[in-house]
């Protein structure tokens, strides 16, 4: 029979385990968030924003509400990191391949192809980003701070396209500005009534716009 003076034995984890336990939880944390971003895009693309709700997502993902509030803190912040994560795959893949393009026409075209693709096939992208920009409007600094921030990298990839051509640094911003706006505006046309807008002959209009830009500046 042991003596009661004899300690107990205790086994203590090594610092090697409780690091292989920590990434652990941090790899099982980056799967959860990945699973609740992909969710979110399956949702939006059926029932819009306003029908994306909290519950609706734990639902889809099979984890408690109170697991995406831990990860992400606001239905807005997940928003707001949805369309971050989808303007850094525009930015890695397409905007790569765009820029690689030898000529100005050739990267107009690419770029309205694009365009056109994602308003007919993944709208619900720019719905999120309009319906943040309206939700920061009367408050919410932080929130309107990131937004400023995802539209000052859109406007630096539209710069970036000029460069080469237009050789004026500010002006290359203004333009870039310009283009944007003009893309939103469309959007925002063809939420409202997509039957009145012919996006094809826009194209083609915008294209010959300029087309005629470029040729009274090389007159100039």
């Amino acid at each position: 029979m042991p003596s009661a003076n004899v300690p107990r034995l205790t086994r203590t984890r090594s610092p090697t385990a409780r690091r292989s336990g920590a990434r652990a939880r941090q790899a099982r944390g980056v799967r959860t968030e990945e699973a609740i971003l992909e969710a979110t895009l399956r949702l939006l693309a059926r029932r819009g924003v306003h029908g994306t709700s909290l519950d609706a997502l734990a639902e889809e993902v099979g984890v408690a509400k109170s697991s995406i509030l831990w990860h992400f803190g606001s239905k807005e912040e997940l928003l707001l990191r949805v369309a971050e994560r989808a303007f850094e795959a525009v930015a890695s893949g397409p905007a790569r391949t765009i820029l690689a393009l030898p000529s100005i026409e050739e990267r107009e075209e690419a770029t309205w192809r694009f365009y056109l693709e994602t308003v007919r096939q993944r709208p619900e992208l720019r719905r999120v980003v309009l319906y943040l920009i309206f939700e920061s409007a009367e408050g919410r600094p932080e929130l309107r701070a990131r937004l400023r921030q995802l539209y000052h990298s859109m406007r630096d990839l539209f710069a970036e396209g000029l460069r080469g051509i237009v050789p004026d640094d500010a002006q290359r911003r203004r333009r870039a500005a310009v283009a944007l706006a003009s893309l939103d505006g469309l959007f925002l046309q063809w939420l409202l009534d997509p039957d009145a807008l012919d996006l094809d002959a826009l194209h083609r209009e915008m294209r010959d716009l300029a087309a005629r830009a470029r040729r009274s500046q090389r007159r100039e």
